[in-house]
């Protein structure tokens, strides 16, 4: 059974309504008892007041912190995309030709645009952008 954090708290007699924090205890799977600070949804304990990483070698740091395998790198994510991408291009063509009978459905990749096939210069941007090499 799923339990569903509670959304506010009545502090002073009821006189204040509040948001609750939302974190829960890992040995007693419980939420914390604490009002979230302004704004966001934990309090100072479970790390309301952090504002993030300021400085580029800590940005750095924190991008590589504690990743098992790499795949949700920025580098890994840009390189998936851009491969998405080729894909679609590839599918685009091999519709255009009659080679698949239908697109695939779904969202497609960030930086995808739907060319027009017949046009020839979009043809040769798809095939480029495909891996094509004449």
């Amino acid at each position: 059974m799923i339990k569903y954090p509670d959304i506010e708290l009545v502090t002073c007699g009821g006189k204040i309504v509040c948001r609750r924090c939302k974190a829960t205890s890992v040995r007693t799977k419980q939420q914390c008892g604490r009002p979230a600070i302004k704004e966001k949804s934990v309090c100072q304990f479970h790390g309301g007041r952090s504002t993030g990483p300021k400085s580029e070698e800590n940005k750095n740091r924190l991008r590589t912190l504690n990743l098992k395998d790499g795949f949700f790198t920025a580098e890994a994510r840009e390189s998936a995309r851009r491969d998405s991408i080729m894909l679609r291009y590839l599918e685009d063509i091999g519709y255009h030709l009659g080679m698949i009978p239908v697109r695939t459905r779904g969202r497609k990749p960030k930086g995808y645009v739907r060319l027009n096939l017949n046009d020839k210069d979009q043809l040769k941007r798809a095939l480029l952008a495909s891996g094509y090499q004449s």
